[in-house]
């Protein structure tokens, strides 16, 4: 068993003593469930900013590979939703009809993240 298995502990979240449940064997370290959600919110947080390239990169391809099967079944629902997602007016139809459905989801990635720069951070 665990060292601290059976005796209380400081919630690592609220920093309130609790009784941890035995059968967690020393690995609880939340006293509640909004504590659990909070403490899963921040390991995500930091999962994120350590991997920030590698999430930015799966995003945009998955948002490419999307897009490129919303555009060979029915070109008009991939323009509308594109539309959706772009508050600023580019002219995605046309940018469509050029260039084609990739460069208009790269395009709108591209504006995103310019528009919205305390993301990136």
């Amino acid at each position: 068993m665990a060292k601290n298995s059976r005796g209380k502990r400081p919630c690592s979240i609220c920093r309130k003593w609790f009784q941890p449940d035995v059968r967690q064997k020393g690995r609880q370290e939340t006293c509640s469930p909004a504590c659990q959600t909070e403490h899963h919110r921040r390991q995500c947080e930091k999962l994120n900013k350590k991997n920030k390239a590698d999430h930015k990169n799966n995003y945009l391809s998955k948002k490419l590979e999307k897009a490129e099967e919303e555009h060979t079944s029915n070109a008009a629902s991939a323009v509308v939703s594109l539309q959706r997602q772009i508050k600023p007016a580019l002219p995605i139809e046309v940018i469509v009809a050029e260039y084609g459905i990739k460069p208009a989801v790269i395009i709108q990635y591209l504006v995103s993240q310019i528009n919205h720069p305390r993301q990136n951070s």
